[in-house]
């Protein structure tokens, strides 16, 4: 199993370019996955990291087979997707 960050406001952690974070509830960017990590601590790390809004406390890590969209719904986080699914069919992630 694999770790994804998740937040109620923000929803799921899809990755970050350029020293921007992007998220489901916030802007999908067209991402057909969610970024991964291989444990709940390399997950915290990775938000230690952060320059803004890194205290690993503020977020969950929850088990998913892995980043894709079916497995993010597997594991029901399909209410944390917001427009995920239908900006990674838009721009031909999926």
């Amino acid at each position: 199993m694999e770790i994804v960050i998740t937040h109620p406001e923000m929803g799921i952690y899809l990755g970050n370019c350029l020293g921007l974070g992007f998220w489901t509830l916030i802007d999908p960017v067209g991402q057909p996955a969610a970024t991964t990590f291989p444990d709940a601590d390399a997950a915290r790390t990775h938000i230690s990291s952060w320059d803004e809004n890194n205290d690993p406390n503020a977020y969950d890590f929850i088990e998913v087979a892995s980043g894709s969209i079916l497995a993010l719904k597997a594991a029901g986080l399909e209410s944390l997707m917001g427009d995920m699914v239908a900006d990674a069919v838009r721009y031909g992630g999926v």
